[in-house]
């Protein structure tokens, strides 16, 4: 089985950054670490070929190299994720999607043609749709109320990636966060209780990507990484290690819930492996609108003492906050714009709640 991997069209967020990317000459900030595990996860007898739209497009040489087309998005990439079934149908591929859109939102791909969704978690639905192609089957739904032992799943396929295009990598801990923020869909999809994998496991995956001479950031994508705060400890003492052996060749940053700053020896531990950046969602300084939106974790202590002990941890911090809650009051952005001038945060990124 040819199986063509392709990422849609990401639009422009907070986290495109193509003007800073210009700067470094480079196209896309982070890889599709999604398709990459669901190429690992397949069966490694099969070819593999990935096409990142962010990067080019699908020639027509792919397309015809294709027995079966695998989608992967999120909800901002809607459009191009339709726009590329379409195609694939065109040419008579099997098409297959999955990921966060379609889990979320099943009914869109399905309408717009795709013969096999591949929902929740790969790890259990995956091998569900490889039987069914087995079977002969030439379509169907595959779901799982399942939460996955990451602690089993394959290092992805990174040799797939075409690395000068991206300015980081992009390497998962764990899955899932403790906390119950009503305008969050990660406790949705992932679940409350933060599943990791062993710190052996993830330094593999790093081995391997030294090996295939990546030297640059590594961003761990977990959603919220101290989420299990017991066995990031683990993970950071080991990763102190591999980096000194290594002569420290990746940075790393990542996302993290606000209690950060309440835990000096994790703080330390990252700087000491070499995290140099950490996305806080602050959300807003707005006390009702967090208490509204179920966040409490950020009402528990004042959130500017709280940005000031992590960057004197020595971490530079990334706050996002959201425009649009219920029962907002005026002059919202005002607010934040005065919350970020006297917490002193470099960087801050705005988004518009959205239904």
């Amino acid at each position: 089985m040819r199986a063509l991997l392709i990422y849609p069209v990401f639009p422009p967020t907070f986290w495109s950054y193509e003007k800073i990317l210009e700067l470094v000459d480079r196209k896309v900030l982070l890889p599709p670490l999604g398709l990459i595990t669901v190429a690992a996860i397949l069966p490694q007898e099969w070819e593999f070929k990935l096409v990142d739209r962010n990067i080019r497009n699908v020639t027509e040489a792919e397309w015809e190299w294709a027995d079966l087309v695998i989608l992967s998005a999120m909800i901002v990439q809607k459009k191009d994720l339709i726009d590329q079934i379409h195609k694939a149908k065109r040419r008579g591929k099997i098409v297959a999607v999955g990921g966060p859109y379609p889990t979320s939102v099943p009914d869109d791909p399905q309408d717009a043609g795709a013969y096999f969704l591949i929902l929740d978690e790969g790890e259990i639905t995956l091998p569900m749709f490889v039987e069914a192609l087995q079977r002969g089957e030439t379509s169907g739904t595959f779901r799982t109320t399942e939460k996955p032992d990451v602690s089993q799943t394959p290092i992805p396929r990174y040799d797939l990636l075409e690395f000068d295009a991206y300015d980081s990598m992009s390497i998962q801990f764990s899955r899932g966060c403790p906390f119950q923020c009503e305008f969050c869909d990660i406790i949705v999809l992932y679940g409350r209780k933060p599943r990791t994998k062993t710190p052996a496991q993830l330094l593999k995956e790093l081995e391997y990507l030294y090996q295939l001479g990546w030297r640059r950031g590594v961003f761990m994508v977990d959603d919220n990484f101290i989420g299990n705060k017991r066995n990031v400890k683990l993970l950071l003492k080991e990763l102190k290690v591999w980096q000194a052996e290594h002569q420290y060749p990746f940075r790393f940053n990542t996302e993290a819930s606000v209690d950060l700053a309440a835990d000096q020896e994790l703080m330390d531990l990252m700087v000491e492996c070499n995290f140099d950046a950490v996305f806080l969602g602050i959300e807003t300084p707005d006390e009702e609108s967090l208490q509204l939106t179920k966040k409490f974790q950020n009402t528990r202590t004042s959130l500017t003492d709280t940005v000031d002990k992590i960057i004197r941890a020595g971490l530079r911090p990334m706050a996002g906050f959201i425009i649009g809650f219920d029962g907002e009051k005026k002059g919202a952005a005002s607010r934040i714009i005065k919350f970020v001038e006297e917490a002193a945060i470099p960087t801050a990124m705005f988004g518009m709640l959205q239904v």
